[in-house]
């Protein structure tokens, strides 16, 4: 987030729940961002739609938060080399993965001969060819432009539509990515890839459409297959919460660096915010409506850096700057909308607790359930939150996934001051929802030619002129990683909400506003 001073106007009142509050519409989509660097190099020439190298691991430092999971020893299929989906070549190393991604070519293959007709009215063919690729490979995949060899897919994966062909790198890319998500991530990057088959065969690409758009589909056709492999509806590969989990994982690593223009870079695939979101509407949706992505196409926000000082920072304030900002960017939203409801509020206020040292007494909540996260506490009117925990969110992810703890937090004592009849589970993500509507608060205004928005003395200003913090390029992006981190591992825990439930949820309130919260109220 990035600090700027600004003027005052009064915001839009719209209705949650048992009052008024105080909000904003649907965020607008396809504001253009500035390119960042550590963008994806330059795609592979023979490619419709290559795959960027993965971004940077965002708990590379030895100080972060966890973020990514290596499930330890990969799942083994046992698919018999006469069904296999991929040429594997006779010279390459064995993985212990190859069994699985055959199976899970194998079974997205089904799927589509399954799905392809009752969606676009046509009869379906496989793709011509599924190629592991690596350097001691001596038998070349051909295209139409002639051989392909593992120096032009190295770092990738992608479909190429000169010989039908889908080619992935399996000495760095598909290794690294199954040794940190496991073997369900690379079964999704699969079924991405054979979504642009999907396209070829439906004929997007003819339509010239820019890139972002065919990798939204594309991500949205993962997300249905993965629903399918959820459901138990395919022969081998099925579906855990777990690999539900590792699909979103894996739209996290691909995703666009923080910054880089996704809406106009013939390299764009998305931000997480946007990449997690399409799957999300395959996976809740289906196959007809990632159909309906070229007429309806899932909305988009495309945050860029604003100021020289923000593309330094990567547009993080310090710990400090954004601990004193924060309750103040809360209160700015949230007590005029109480205020205009008649409901009587006094804002909480932070307190930081060390776990190995003395724990606050917060309704009677023992120390672990304070640690690792923000909470809070009705008797004493305050949000503790373990600065420990707080410090390596900052540290590995970045300052909104310091903010987000704190902020869900905050709409807690919001539900409370509202008499929220919600608890447990759906509590929590009536709060993620609600932390997503106040960040609508904070994106940066612009005017109807795209032009950021600001005062008389200069500064840009927010959405609500009265905020004094901004929503900065990435900052989406490290919500959505905090959440992943802080979802609970099963859907049968019902504690905080899975991983999926909540960005979802959050996903909610950011496009939709406090309208869309309030249906979680019942």
């Amino acid at each position: 987030m990035l600090a700027t001073m600004s003027g005052g106007r009064r915001l839009v009142v719209v209705a949650l729940g048992l009052l008024a509050l105080a909000g904003c519409g649907a965020v607008d989509v396809g504001v253009t961002a500035e390119r960042s660097q550590g963008a994806a190099g330059p795609a592979p020439a023979s490619t419709d739609a290559p795959s960027p190298a993965p971004a940077p691991d965002p708990s590379s430092d030895s100080s972060a938060v966890p973020v990514v999971t290596d499930n330890g020893t990969p799942d083994v299929v046992p698919i018999p080399p006469s069904s296999g989906a991929i040429d594997f070549g006779s010279d390459k190393p064995a993985r212990d993965y190859d069994a699985y991604l055959d199976a899970a070519f194998a079974d997205i293959t089904r799927y589509w001969e399954d799905t392809f007709e009752p969606t676009y009215g046509a009869a379906f063919e496989p793709v011509a060819g599924i190629y592991a690729m690596y350097p001691e490979r001596r038998d070349d995949p051909q295209s139409c432009d002639g051989p392909i060899g593992y120096a032009d897919v190295e770092g990738n994966a992608f479909y190429t539509s000169c010989g039908d062909l889908i080619l992935y790198d399996d000495a760095q890319l598909l290794p690294d990515l199954v040794q940190r998500y496991g073997t369900a991530a690379v079964a999704v990057v699969a079924a991405h890839e054979y979504g642009h088959a999907i396209q070829q065969r439906a004929g997007v690409f003819d339509l010239d459409l820019p890139t972002i758009e065919t990798e939204q589909q594309a991500d949205c056709f993962a997300g249905a297959w993965a629903a399918h492999a959820a459901r138990g509806e395919g022969e081998v590969i099925r579906f855990d919460d777990a690999d539900v989990k590792a699909g979103l994982l894996a739209m996290i690593e691909v995703r666009d660096p923080p910054g880089f223009d996704s809406a106009n870079d013939p390299n764009g695939h998305g931000s997480a915010f946007d990449r997690v979101g399409a799957f999300q509407e395959g996976f809740i949706n289906g196959v007809d409506r990632c159909a309906g992505f070229i007429d309806d196409p899932n909305p988009r926000i495309d945050l860029q850096f604003l100021t020289e000082d923000e593309f330094q920072s990567g547009g993080n304030l310090p710990f400090d700057g954004i601990l004193a900002a924060l309750p103040v960017a809360l209160d700015t939203f949230w007590v005029p909308a109480l205020q205009n409801g008649n409901v009587a509020f006094t804002p909480p206020t932070l307190q930081a607790f060390d776990p190995a040292g003395a724990v606050p007494e917060c309704d009677g909540r023992t120390a672990e359930q304070l640690a690792n996260n923000a909470t809070f506490c009705a008797a004493s009117n305050t949000i503790v939150f373990d600065q420990v925990f707080a410090t390596k969110l900052y540290d590995g992810i970045g300052d909104l996934a310091f903010s987000y703890p704190i902020a869900n937090a905050y709409s807690d004592a919001v539900q409370t001051a509202i008499g929220s009849p919600l608890a447990g589970e759906p509590r929590v993500l009536l709060s993620d929802c609600l932390v997503g509507a106040w960040i609508v608060d904070i994106v940066p205004a612009f005017d109807a030619n795209g032009n950021p928005q600001v005062d008389a003395q200069g500064n840009l200003l927010a959405r609500n002129p009265k905020q004094e913090i901004l929503l900065s390029a990435g900052d989406l992006d490290e919500a959505v990683v905090t959440a992943v981190v802080l979802g609970d591992e099963a859907s049968t825990t019902d504690v905080l909400g899975t991983a999926f439930e909540k960005i979802d949820a959050f996903r909610e309130g950011v496009l939709g506003g406090l309208p869309a919260c309030q249906t979680r109220l019942g």
